[in-house]
Parts: structure tokens; C-alpha cells; sequence
């Protein structure tokens, strides 16, 4: 189907949903051609985002929380401690 795209702007909502099921849709617009295709479907899988995870028990995230703990107190005491 080709239309202008004053006939696209009047009748948007009904276009999009024939280009969705899967029509051929071309909007011609100031001597130039706009091709209206649906999105290829990709399952949910396909879409995860790699995420950073703590992989671990509780008693490694405590020793982790310890030290970096000691860190920033060490380094907080480095900084603010009064030089002679």
C-alpha cells in the first residue's frame, strides 16, 4: 500500500496497525519513500541485559563489607590524622 503522507498523518492508527499485521506500507513524502515494517518479534530471552551479580554467601559479603570498611577508615585516618 502506498500513501501520502497527508493520507498517513489523517489515518496514522489505522496504517500502523495493517503495516503490524504485516502489510507493506510506503509513505511518500516530498518525492521520498518511507517504508512502515513491523519489529521481528525476539523472545524475552533474547532481550536480557547482562547484569553484574554478587555471587556469594552471606559470610563472604560480610568479609567483603569488612574490608572495605578497614580501607576507608584507613584511608579517612591517613588523610585527617594531624602531622607533626
Amino acid at each position: 500500500m502506498k500513501v501520502t503522507s497527508t493520507e498517513f498523518r489523517k489515518n496514522l492508527f489505522q496504517i500502523v496497525e495493517r503495516a503490524l499485521q504485516g502489510e507493506f506500507i510506503e509513505v511518500a513524502h516530498k518525492g521520498r519513500i518511507v517504508r512502515l515494517i513491523p519489529e521481528v518479534k525476539t523472545s524475552k530471552m533474547a532481550r536480557l541485559v547482562p547484569r553484574d551479580t554478587i555471587c556469594g554467601t552471606i559470610a563472604d559479603l560480610e568479609k567483603a563489607q569488612a574490608e572495605l570498611d578497614l580501607e576507608m577508615r584507613t584511608s579517612w585516618e591517613e588523610k585527617w590524622t594531624p602531622k607533626p
